[in-house]
């Protein structure tokens, strides 16, 4: 029975092996188009991430985070083009082909993608945005907290009580380009929800472990250089 069920199986899977080849060609293409005529290859990547992202997402995620630098480039610009509050469900393809990004090796693209995250991304998918940053806020990565600390405070006036519960677990942490994130999104925060938000660090006034975090961002002051507690 498990060898009938097996070579019935055989032909769909031939068929979705040779749809993977076809689009990781198609993606190839479009990288060498990149080479000829970047703004044709351009608008065929924003093309890609606006209409066929759930096929394409495994060979243009592959394109993010191995792909020649010319492609990665574009990818950057594409997923901050293709971001259309119309259609939700694109949301997490593009946060997902974004993030390998955000680390690039090369220092242009990384700071082009969190660009892209910040100013097109996060007010475009607020809502999807913010649940990404909390999940990257419990990574066991750093990196990743810092990133999503200092991203949290770029979340809307609505995602102010949820942002600050993220910033809170963030701000326990030992590592101080974390802390620095929470007090930078912090001040950001402040800006926009400011009775919510001293609310919050008055509470954490009376936690040693919080209060210097608390006092930088009351105080207006910048994040200590020397180890904080």
């Amino acid at each position: 029975m498990a060898e009938v069920e097996l070579r019935a199986l055989d032909p769909e899977v031939s068929q979705f092996s040779q749809e993977a080849a076809q689009l990781e060609a198609l993606v190839e293409k479009i990288c060498a188009e990149l080479r000829v005529d970047h703004g044709k290859g351009l608008r065929a990547l924003i093309q890609c991430l606006s209409e066929g992202y759930t096929f394409l997402f495994p060979a243009l995620r592959q394109l993010a985070q191995n792909g020649p630098e010319e492609a990665r480039r574009a990818l950057v610009r594409a997923a901050a083009e293709a971001a259309d509050p119309t259609d939700p469900f694109r949301a997490p393809f593009l946060l997902e082909i974004l993030a390998p990004l955000l680390f690039d090796p090369i220092p242009e693209i990384r700071r082009a993608a969190r660009r892209a995250l910040r100013e097109r991304l996060i007010p475009v998918y607020p809502e999807e945005a913010g649940e990404v940053l909390v999940q990257w806020a419990a990574e066991a990565d750093p990196s990743w907290k810092a990133l999503a600390g200092q991203m949290l405070g770029y979340l809307p006036q609505k995602w102010t009580r949820r942002a600050l519960i993220a910033l809170k677990h963030l701000a326990h942490s030992e590592e101080k380009n974390i802390r620095r994130a929470v007090v930078t999104a912090l001040k950001r925060l402040l800006q926009q929800s400011p009775e919510l938000v001293k609310a919050e660090l008055q509470r954490w006034l009376e936690d040693p472990a919080l209060s210097p975090l608390a006092l930088c961002v009351l105080a207006g002051k910048e994040f200590p250089q020397s180890k904080v507690p």
